[in-house]
């Protein structure tokens, strides 16, 4: 009776995966900052429950994060948007953990197999601990870490629920001032304050990357065999 019950969430999962992936191909594929925009705020007074709803679901398929991010930026200003987008990307980090937990292991392997740098795949599978939890923390930190694979990784490690999810709140936080404030500033490109927008971005980025080498192993081609 265990196993049906473990079969039906494991099929229930993929069902809502192919669905969410034949949703982003027919529909959003290629959709513009704009366009997004005009749809969110076609929700009028609903905008932010539609907000969270898109950013719940739309990672699953690999939209990209950073364009939700500026578009709240954009509809709702930096109060606002960072709320928002902070609620949708607790529900969505805990989504696709729990599917990368609950599917098939070799399923996610092959659909993150070329997602992923050996490196990256040492530092979630022998992460436990309080050093899981800062590689999270430091992953969530680097804008070219796509954040979705992340959330996939992070569900084949060993790492905690609990450890996971705040490592990714905290991590992400840094990020999603700056993607919101470029949104907030975006309007008007001539501003200095959009300037100062871009500017952070590129600060994180580096502050990012030199904290990611005291994480990530030496050897980048020493991949680990997952099992």
């Amino acid at each position: 009776m265990i196993q049906v019950n473990k079969r039906i969430k494991q099929v229930s999962i993929v069902v809502l995966l192919l669905l969410c992936v034949f949703i982003y191909k027919k529909y959003l594929s290629g959709i513009s900052v704009e366009d997004l925009r005009v749809y969110i705020e076609g929700w009028g007074v609903f905008a932010p429950i539609a907000y969270i709803l898109a950013f719940t679901i739309l990672p699953i398929a690999f939209f990209p994060v950073p364009i939700l991010a500026v578009v709240a930026g954009v509809v709702f200003g930096m109060f606002k948007g960072t709320i928002y987008t902070l609620i949708g990307a607790w529900m969505n980090s805990a989504v696709m953990f729990i599917m990368a937990k609950v599917m098939a292991r070799e399923m996610i392997l092959n659909f993150l197999k070329d997602k992923l740098s050996p490196s990256m795949w040492q530092a979630f599978i022998e992460a436990d601990g309080k050093k899981s939890f800062f590689i999270i923390f430091v992953l969530r930190l680097i804008p070219a870490v796509p954040y979705n694979v992340i959330n996939y990784g992070a569900g084949l490690s060993g790492m905690s629920f609990k450890s996971y999810i705040i490592a990714t709140m905290v991590g992400i936080f840094p990020g999603t001032l700056v993607f919101i404030n470029i949104g907030d500033k975006a309007l008007d490109m001539g501003d200095p304050n959009f300037m100062i927008a871009i500017a952070l971005l590129v600060i994180l980025t580096v502050v990012s990357l030199v904290l990611a080498k005291k994480v990530m192993p030496a050897k980048d081609d020493e991949k680990k065999k997952i099992e």
